[in-house]
């Protein structure tokens, strides 16, 4: 029978691929917009939840809150570095972490911080920076670029990949993080003093390269600080504070990045919306397909039951036939949706988002069962109606 079935496909292949590409690009669409959104939020939720202030300059909140958490877009600016050590000093304060950024790696971009803002990343070899022109690399700047412990990294001025390079001041890795599925792994990161070493000890004349500047840490100057607050209270008298500075702008990261996760499920929810409408489209094509096989196939049927073969029979080799059909579609749906999600890695990378090719959520699986029923199921309701006549209808 299964023999049978494969060959009565082979008759109707064109048919059968026809209805195999739709359940596979709309069952594929399905799975990668779950996938994506699902770590999507969770990387937005695990990254927010330490710091409960951003002290930076003025201007968008969300800009702020994306540059320091996931190490996109452009720094607002600086600040006197003065502010980080009147924090320290308040008394109000678990831990106060300066932040810089100016520089990249071969497109990667270097974090100019302390070690306390690494200290719930584990080291996968090696030891935390400790020196000037020290770094830890992220997992998939090491493993992108080939870079081990002692290696040298000649860095670039600016965020993107064309600025000149830092050739008399390179970087040496000490150290290489624990991959993180987060925007850790595509990061460099060293001390502060660093960046302020580097853009100190050389001079950009270019004009093109005057507005760059402007955001970027020189010595005495970061970018941003992250604070964490001994509890509500304190963080309700440094808040009010700091936001009586016009040049200021203090944020909560979790407010933030919550407005931001809003929008990325209202997008998912209209992503979920149209797969739904594609599926139900699906419904149709197979629908119509399967009883346009049924007509062509009545004098096959007709000649199975004149040499005694049961309708129960005849429905099984079209049940089989589906039922291959909708397991070939599942799976070609789940790798395109992984496939996708590996091509799409690098292309988000670069907005600070790390998608793990590896990660399948149960509702993955949910999602699958429920377009392998779709795609056997109006052959089903169509086989019961046939099964019901025991005649040579």
């Amino acid at each position: 029978m299964f023999k049978f079935a494969l060959r009565n496909m082979a008759v109707r292949r064109t048919r059968l691929l026809l209805v195999v590409l739709s359940i596979v690009i709309s069952a594929g669409v399905a799975l990668l917009s779950f996938n994506i959104s699902r770590q999507v939020s969770e990387g937005i939720v695990s990254t927010a939840a330490y710091y409960d202030m951003i002290i930076g300059p003025s201007g968008s909140a969300t800009q702020l809150a994306m540059n320091t958490m996931f190490f996109t877009d452009e720094p607002l600016g600086t600040i006197p570095y003065d502010y980080v050590t009147e924090l320290q000093k308040s008394g109000l304060t678990n831990a106060v972490v300066p932040f810089t950024m100016g520089d990249s790696y071969n497109g990667s971009r270097i974090v100019g911080t302390v070690p306390l803002f690494l200290e719930d990343k584990p080291l996968k070899t090696g030891e935390m920076f400790s020196e000037v022109y020290e770094a830890v690399i992220g997992s998939a700047v090491a493993e992108k670029y080939n870079l081990n412990i002692g290696d040298q990294m000649v860095t670039t001025h600016g965020l993107g990949t064309s600025g000149s390079e830092h050739a008399a001041s390179p970087l040496i890795v000490t150290g290489i993080l624990r991959k993180t599925d987060t925007a850790y792994d595509n990061t460099v990161f060293t001390s502060y003093r660093t960046v302020w070493a580097i853009h100190g000890s050389e001079e950009h004349e270019e004009e093109d390269e005057d507005e760059e500047e402007e955001t970027e840490a020189h010595e005495g100057e970061v970018c941003a600080i992250l604070v964490k607050s001994k509890g509500f209270n304190e963080y309700y008298q440094l808040s009010n504070y700091y936001s009586e500075n016009a040049q200021l702008l203090v944020i909560n990261p979790s407010t933030v990045l919550r407005e931001v996760l809003q929008q990325v499920d209202l997008s998912a929810r209209i992503v979920y919306i149209l797969c739904g409408i594609i599926l139900l489209m699906n419904i149709l094509v197979i629908s119509v397909i399967t009883l346009l096989n049924l007509f062509d196939s009545r004098k096959e049927i007709s000649l199975m039951r004149l040499i005694g073969i049961s309708m129960k029979r005849i429905a099984q080799l079209y049940l089989i036939q589906n039922g291959i059909i909708g397991l070939v579609s599942v799976a070609l749906a789940m790798l395109l949706s992984h496939l996708c999600l590996k091509l799409m890695g690098s292309l988000v990378a670069s907005m600070g988002i790390v998608l793990s090719v590896w990660n399948i959520y149960p509702m993955e699986w949910g999602i699958a069962l429920l377009v392998f029923a779709i795609s056997v199921l109006p052959t089903m309701i169509c086989i019961l109606s046939m099964s019901r006549k025991d005649g040579l209808d």
